[in-house]
Order: structure tokens, then sequence, then C-alpha cells
């Protein structure tokens, strides 16, 4: 036992000061600065954030999502958590891995069946996958209330580009194809 002091009592049996001699080596060599921080999603380190998002009950994750994206998901968990099930929960849960405008419109702001809504979400200069819309989904799924029912999700895309574009919506489960206009209709 070197420089370490020792926390055994004074009536030690020989046994249990070899195995605190052997293992106060081996201590010594750990990084407490890390274990510090690993309940931290500002400071932990990359590689334990998706323990870090379990351990907090992240709902929705991408490991291929941006270092940035990952902390904010972790980050914003807990205040998701206080409000789920509510269109304020829903758009916190989307916000905080989508960079964009999210809206949210329930059934009683557009005339709609009772208990549907609709979400749209608008990218700006980005497009998505389909596994991008997937990831949406079913956030969407796992943050509403349960009575609820997605009408319809739109995914938007913002460009200031003059080239036409191409869009898929998605309503009721189904895929719709949008095409551009033809000007000789």
């Amino acid at each position: 036992m070197s420089q370490n002091k020792s926390i055994l009592p004074p009536n030690a049996t020989q046994l249990q000061k070899d195995l605190e001699a052997a293992s106060t080596g081996r201590l010594s060599l750990l990084n407490v600065d890390a274990l510090r921080y690993l309940n931290n999603p500002e400071h932990c380190q990359i590689e334990f954030l998706p323990w870090l998002a379990w351990a907090m009950s992240v709902d929705v994750w991408d490991s291929n999502w941006p270092e940035d994206t990952q902390r904010s998901v972790v980050r914003e968990s807990i205040q998701i958590h206080q409000r789920k099930g509510t269109v304020g929960g829903l758009k916190r849960t989307l916000g905080s891995f989508i960079t964009g405008r999210i809206r949210v419109t329930e059934w009683f702001e557009y005339g709609g069946e009772p208990y549907t809504f609709r979400v749209y979400a608008t990218y700006k200069n980005t497009g998505m996958s389909v596994e991008d819309v997937e990831l949406i989904y079913s956030a969407i799924m796992q943050t509403k209330n349960l009575r609820s029912h997605l009408e319809f999700f739109l995914p938007e895309i913002e460009t200031e580009d003059t080239v036409p574009r191409y869009g898929v919506a998605l309503g009721h489960l189904e895929t719709t194809t949008i095409y551009p206009r033809e000007d000789n209709v």
C-alpha cells in the first residue's frame, strides 16, 4: 500500500490487506473525470451517449445523427416525458432532432374528424430519406396521446432553387407521390 491511505479496519486479515494492495494500483488508473460526466449530455463522451439516451428513456434514436443532434435529444428527454401526450410534447420531440419548422394542427382547428391531427415538418434546403420519414412517424406515434390519430403527415422542403422538385406525403399510412404541375393542363 504505497501512498494511498487504507480504508481497512485495524483488525484486517493479511488476505484483505493483500487484496487492497493489489486492487489499489488498478483503481488509480481509472479516469474519474469521465465517470463524473456520464449523466451530463453536454459533457458525456460521444461513445457513451447511446447508453445515456437509454438511461434517460429516449424514445427515438439514430446513431447516424450528428453529435449535436444526439446531445439535444438526450438533453430534451426529461422535458419531453413531462409533456408526453400533448401538442407541446409532440413539437418538442420532433424539434429535438428536426431542424426546421414544425406545425401540429388538431381536428378542431381544421374541421376534421374528432381526435385527429396533422403534422407538417418544414426543412430548409435539405432533403429527407425514407428512413427519416419512418423515424419521424415513429416519434409521432410514441409521443402522441393514445386517443388521437395521425390523419396526415407532410414533410415539406423549402428551397430557393428554381428547379422543380418532387415530394411525397403520407396520409393514413398510404404513400402519395406528388408530381410537378404540367402547364398544358
